[in-house]
C-alpha cells in the first residue's frame, strides 16, 4: 500500500535515543504526537495542541517518518 503523504499519531511516546521521550519545544508534550511529512521525505512532529517542530538532533526526519509508516501497528484510515 503506498500513500502520497503520512498523517501518524503516536499513541505512545517516540524514544529519544539519550534514553527520554521527544517533547514539544513550546509545551512539552510528550504523547499523542502526529508524524506528518511525505512519503520518502523527512517526518515533522505536531503536537495535540497544534505545535510543528522537527525532530530533536540526531532523530534522522526521513527515518522516523519511514519507520512509523512501515510499523504494523500503524493505522490508515480512509
Amino acid at each position: 500500500m503506498s500513500y502520497d503523504h503520512h498523517d501518524i499519531t503516536i499513541r505512545g511516546r517516540i524514544a529519544h535515543p539519550n534514553g527520554g521521550a521527544v517533547a514539544c519545544p513550546q509545551c512539552a508534550a510528550t504523547e499523542e504526537l502526529t508524524i506528518y511529512g511525505p512519503d520518502g521525505g523527512a517526518g515533522r512532529l505536531m503536537c495535540p495542541d497544534g505545535h510543528h517542530f522537527a525532530p530533536p538532533a540526531p532523530i534522522d526526519p526521513v527515518d522516523l517518518l519511514t519507520r512509523a509508516a512501515a510499523d504494523p501497528r500503524t493505522e490508515y484510515l480512509n
